[in-house]
């Protein structure tokens, strides 16, 4: 979802508890989640939407929105399983958001977003598997938008991770599994798609961070910097942007001290 329409839910969500309606009801909670996700508190929302969906289990909006609190939150988490722990329930939610409302884009998104990040902790054919859920993902989410800058970012990063395996890794999963995410993973599409991502969505910190990643993976330091230099000057907007930042700061003291 571009920064614009961020953006304008926070105003949307300032409205609404400006004019302190009296009723607590949907919108509201809506509201609030938004405005602690975006206040940097994203397990403040987590736990209210988490509430809210108890006594609502079929509320889209609230689904997504859950499943975007908890991949933050597994991103920054330090460690597998404390990561893992904001990971699985992200996929779950992710689903749940999907079966309630198949055509919008919003709860594929994040459950593509959880699902890769859970396949980086995951044992090999598990691993594939959730490969291939986020190659099946980003391609429906394409099909629908094709300037989609997150689905270009799941699959750049997918390309990413697998390229980044062994090439023995790469041959077995291949031979054994079969399956698309792994037969058309190159660097190119990698670059391809991390590239598509921020041209289309500029302001998101994540997709700077992964494309500088890639520069470093490739041996291009000089370009990494560059784009490091231009992720700080980003404002945050995603909980998880601070410590991305803080990331890019290191590499950069780093590259300047040796």
């Amino acid at each position: 979802m571009p920064v614009l329409t961020f953006t304008l839910l926070i105003l949307a969500a300032l409205s609404c508890s400006a004019e302190a309606q009296p009723q607590v009801g949907f919108a509201t909670t809506i509201s609030s989640a938004d405005l602690l996700y975006f206040a940097g508190s994203p397990e403040q929302s987590y736990t209210l939407l988490e509430g809210h969906i108890k006594e609502n289990p079929s509320d889209y909006e609230a689904l997504w929105r859950a499943a975007r609190a908890a991949v933050v939150l597994g991103i920054d988490a330090e460690g597998i399983e404390p990561q893992n722990r904001w990971l699985d329930p992200a996929i779950d939610l992710g689903n749940r958001a999907v079966a309630e409302s198949p055509d919008q884009i919003e709860g594929r998104y994040w459950r593509g977003a959880a699902t890769g990040r859970r396949a980086l902790n995951a044992g090999n054919a598990y691993a594939a598997e959730l490969a291939q859920r986020v190659y099946d993902d980003a391609h429906l989410i394409l099909a629908q938008d094709s300037l989609h800058g997150g689905a270009h970012n799941l699959l750049g990063k997918l390309n990413y991770e697998i390229m980044s395996l062994s090439r023995i890794e790469r041959f077995i999963g291949r031979l054994v599994v079969r399956n698309e995410a792994l037969r058309d993973s190159s660097w190119e599409n990698a670059e391809y798609h991390l590239m598509a991502a921020v041209e289309l969505w500029p302001d998101f910190v994540l997709f700077q961070y992964d494309l500088a990643q890639l520069h470093i993976k490739r041996g291009r330091t000089e370009e990494a910097y560059k784009v490091f230099g231009k992720l700080l000057d980003i404002p945050p907007l995603h909980p998880v942007d601070r410590s991305l930042k803080e990331r890019a700061r290191m590499y950069l003291r780093e590259s300047n001290d040796s």
